[in-house]
């Protein structure tokens, strides 16, 4: 969910008015005119786990249930997709705006905020290229006490769903490998090992990723390619392994030695 709708056309017909050859326009700018790959688009959308929780084709469903939280649904992106432009949704990527102001709960804002505006298009490209899905879905409903909870701004982790004050997002992802293997750990490792990466504390079970570097280069890929941890079989809770096996499959073997290398310099 951070300024993609510029019309090129417009700045064409400028440059036509004028004898004299027009100044090349700044990287930024660029950058804001590209359009998305909705191919590497659907890479990222599964790295970061889009469509994991809004399903493949992006219908939506049910992403919790239970007495204490009460009902969560993530909606229908094929039907939600039409009340964002460009703009919006990135927008809603980089800052957490949605478009009626409701916090976006269950979307981790604060991890996707470092997006570059480049995976931000390509992601937005992949949206816009699905299916109409047209599948009935229950509204999320939460008990009185979560609703009160939100309504007046004390529901815990409630900043997961905003961005620092200031942020400003890449135009590009970094290409260097230890910029590289930092900005993935950004945008795709925080939301469960903490903003840090240093863990949520000692009643979570997701642990520092210090634990990287107990791993060799050859069963890190392997872990991030298909969930098997260093010592073989499934993770503690078997969540890594169901989160890797699915979204950090689609990493290649490059952006697996980025990360590795970041994750073992820290």
């Amino acid at each position: 969910m951070r300024h993609l709708v510029i019309v090129v056309l417009i700045l064409l017909a400028g440059c036509g008015q004028s004898p004299s050859p027009a100044p090349a326009a700044p990287v930024a700018k660029v950058e804001a005119e590209a359009k998305g790959d909705p191919v590497e688009g659907l890479r990222v959308a599964t790295r970061l786990g889009c469509n994991a929780c809004h399903e493949k084709n992006g219908a939506g469903g049910v992403f919790m249930e239970n007495p204490m939280v009460g009902r969560v649904v993530a909606p229908n992106l094929t039907e939600r997709r039409r009340l964002y432009d460009d703009a919006a949704f990135a927008a809603l990527l980089h800052e957490g705006k949605t478009h009626d102001g409701h916090p976006p709960l269950g979307m981790p804002i604060h991890m996707f905020q470092y997006l570059s505006h480049g995976e931000v298009r390509d992601v937005t490209a992949w949206l816009r290229s699905l299916p109409e899905v047209s599948t009935p879905l229950p509204k999320t409903e939460y008990t009185p006490a979560i609703a009160k909870a939100i309504a007046d701004g004390t529901l815990p982790y409630l900043d997961d769903v905003k961005a620092d004050p200031g942020n400003v997002p890449p135009a590009t992802r970094p290409v260097e490998p230890l910029a590289l293997g930092k900005y993935l750990a950004m945008t795709t490792c925080t939301e469960c090992h903490g903003r840090d990466l240093n863990g949520w504390g000692p009643e979570d079970d997701s642990p520092s990723l210090v634990v990287a570097k107990a791993y060799t280069a050859e069963k890190f890929a392997r872990l991030m390619k298909t969930g098997e941890i260093a010592t073989g079989g499934k993770s503690k809770t078997g969540m890594m392994s169901e989160v890797a096996a699915y979204r950090f499959s689609v990493l290649t073997d490059a952006e697996v030695a980025a990360l590795k290398l970041y994750l073992d310099s820290r």
